[in-house]
C-alpha cells in the first residue's frame, strides 16, 4: 500500500505538468529569474491565433525583456517557433521581416522585481497554416537582459528566456 502511494506521489507532478500543457499553457524557466508562460487566449478561429504571453520577474533586480514578445501589436519577425504537432515540420513564417540594427533599450520592456506582465498577440496572420484542421505547437526561445550594460556592448550576457511548446488547433 505504501509503495503504491509513493508511486502515485512520484507520478503526480508529471501528470499535473501534462494537464497544464493540455490546457494550452506551459511555464518556462522554472528555476530562472524570469518565468514565461504561453497560453492560447481563445480557441483559434477565422485565421486568428491569439497567444497570451505572460512574463514574471521572480528575481531581486529589474530585468529587460524583448518587446517583440512582451508588447508588440503584431509580429515583425519570426519570433516564435511554430511546428506541425504531428510531423514536427516547421510552419513557414509569412509575416513582415523588419531589418534593423543592434537592439537598444527601446527594444526592451523593464520588469521590476515581482512584477508580472501579460500581453496578447495574434500570430495567425504571420504563419502559413495549412488549409483544413491541423494541430500545431508554438514555443519561444530567446533572451532577457539582466544587466543593461549588455545593450552597450560591454559583454554582459543575455539570460535564456524560454517557453515550452503549447499545442493548439487551427481550422482554415
Amino acid at each position: 500500500m505504501k509503495r503504491t502511494i509513493r508511486r502515485y506521489l512520484a507520478v503526480l507532478p508529471m501528470v499535473a505538468a501534462g494537464l497544464g500543457a493540455a490546457r494550452g499553457q506551459a511555464m518556462g524557466n522554472p528555476g530562472g529569474e524570469v518565468g514565461m508562460l504561453l497560453v492560447l487566449d481563445a480557441p483559434a478561429s477565422q485565421g486568428q491565433v491569439k497567444l497570451r504571453v505572460e512574463l514574471e520577474n521572480r528575481g531581486k533586480r529589474t530585468v529587460l525583456v524583448p518587446r517583440a514578445v512582451a508588447s508588440m501589436e503584431r509580429l515583425l519577425g519570426n519570433v516564435f517557433t511554430v511546428t506541425d504537432a504531428v510531423t514536427g515540420e516547421a510552419v513557414t513564417y509569412v509575416g513582415p521581416m523588419v531589418k534593423r540594427g543592434p537592439l537598444t533599450a527601446a527594444d526592451y520592456l523593464a520588469l521590476k522585481p515581482g512584477q508580472r506582465h501579460r500581453h496578447v498577440i495574434d500570430i495567425g496572420p504571420a504563419y502559413d497554416f495549412k488549409p483544413g484542421r491541423h494541430d500545431y505547437r508554438v514555443s519561444y526561445a530567446g533572451h532577457y537582459v539582466a544587466d543593461a550594460r549588455a545593450l552597450a556592448g560591454t559583454g554582459a550576457p543575455g539570460m535564456p528566456l524560454e517557453a515550452p511548446p503549447v499545442t493548439f488547433s487551427v481550422a482554415r
